[in-house]
């Protein structure tokens, strides 16, 4: 995203936020689709039990450990074990986020001026943490033809492209970056999709990073899906994960991230990430002490948002279908918080979110923000209760039907 696209963003979006602030100051109920904040959407959440696993008096020691505690490091692994996935906790790395673990892994593989190669469309944070840590983005494509799936002919051209090639200060690239389930098109990584990334990873020498918040979050089963990358044991790869979203915890900021792949660069990775996790130590030790009794209540919380987002998927499906004719459709996905829904391109993104929430006071995320180059595409949050996400997509549909 250039410096005008993003300028471009934020004006959109101020144009957003204040008709937001207008209405809501005028007293008209809105129905915001864009809730992304687990804690505020209704969920059920047993307060006595996770206050509870604070109350432990190791939470009082200070034993500084670059990877994090044994103990947290161990529930983790133990987490992976229930999906009959064998990881060593000594490789695995607490984090303070999945945002600090990207940069702590673009510190790990990057120089000032190296690139990582990202999805398009994808979720603007990446941008960002780009920047602060002086790497460079470059993209490759995800297509929708009845369902989502990797374009692998896009990673091609930029291997062999040189700064001067593409025209920016973009240097040698040293990563890929996965998410899976993808953020926000709901695309769960098929093998066949990953035998591939891994071979081109391997002939230009690249590491991987997989992004696995979301991946608790399937609308069903699927064995020709990726399930998690935690178990590499062929290419350099680093798996992330923490509990803001799989059990809905994001006050309590903790993720990690899991090293694996051919055991000589595994080994190097890890007494690099020790010098660069102590350097900084940001876990705080309370809720690492807290972690293995925060993932046995979380599951009852992940229980909840998995048949919310499932719902209101299926809402999104049925609303549109019941119709006849209607111009606009959900684009199918297999998992994560949010929903796509396509419209005319009779009007820019911004004008039919501008429009659905000053007209049905319906509050929806223009395409543009989650990186959608072309125009009619809006992106609703699947997390918002089922009876406020009916109403509001009734409303969708029945505005572009009738614009």
């Amino acid at each position: 995203m250039t410096f005008s696209e993003r300028t471009n963003w934020h004006r959109q979006q101020n144009k957003l936020t204040e008709l937001l602030g207008s209405l809501r100051n005028s007293g008209r109920d809105i129905l915001d689709l864009t809730v992304s904040n687990p804690t505020e959407c209704g969920f059920v959440y047993p307060e006595k039990e996770i206050l509870s696993s604070f109350e432990n008096h190791l939470s009082m020691a200070y034993d500084p450990n670059p990877r994090g505690l044994l103990s947290a490091r161990q529930s983790v692994s133990e987490y992976y074990k229930q999906k009959n996935i064998t990881v060593d906790p000594s490789n695995i790395f607490l984090t303070a986020s999945t945002s600090e673990a990207y940069s702590i892994l673009f510190k790990l593989l990057c120089n000032a001026g190296d690139s990582v190669l990202v999805p398009k469309p994808s979720y603007p944070l990446f941008e960002y943490l780009a920047q602060i840590n002086d790497v460079g983005l470059q993209h490759y494509d995800l297509l929708y033809d009845g369902e989502w799936r990797v374009d692998i002919e896009s990673f091609a051209p930029k291997a062999h492209q040189s700064p001067a090639e593409n025209n920016s200060k973009i240097g040698k690239i040293k990563a890929i970056v996965i998410v899976n389930p993808h953020n926000p098109t709901g695309m769960f990584l098929k093998n066949d999709e990953y035998s591939a990334i891994k071979e081109f990873a391997r002939q230009h020498n690249l590491a991987i990073i997989v992004d696995e918040v979301f991946v608790d979050y399937a609308f069903e089963d699927d064995e020709n899906r990726i399930s998690s990358t935690a178990s590499e044991a062929d290419v350099l790869t680093f798996t992330l994960n923490g509990i803001s979203k799989m059990i809905g915890l994001p006050q309590m900021k903790l993720g990690w991230l899991v090293v694996s792949g051919q055991l000589s660069f595994v080994n190097e990775a890890i007494e690099r990430l020790q010098i660069i996790c102590d350097t900084f130590l940001s876990v705080n030790t309370p809720v690492q002490v807290a972690l293995p009794k925060l993932l046995t209540v979380g599951k009852n919380i992940q229980s909840q948002i998995l048949k919310r987002v499932k719902s209101n998927y299926n809402t999104l499906l049925t609303t549109h279908n019941s119709l006849l004719n209607t111009p606009c459709s959900p684009l199918l996905a297999n998992g994560g918080w949010y929903g796509i829904i396509r419209v005319p391109r009779i009007k820019s993104n911004e004008e039919w979110a501008l429009q659905l929430l000053e007209k049905k006071c319906v509050y929806v995320y223009p395409g543009y923000f989650f990186d959608f180059v072309d125009e009619g595409y809006l992106v609703v949050s699947l997390l918002v209760e089922n009876s406020i996400f009916q109403k509001a997509v009734s409303g969708i549909v029945e505005y572009v039907s009738t614009a």
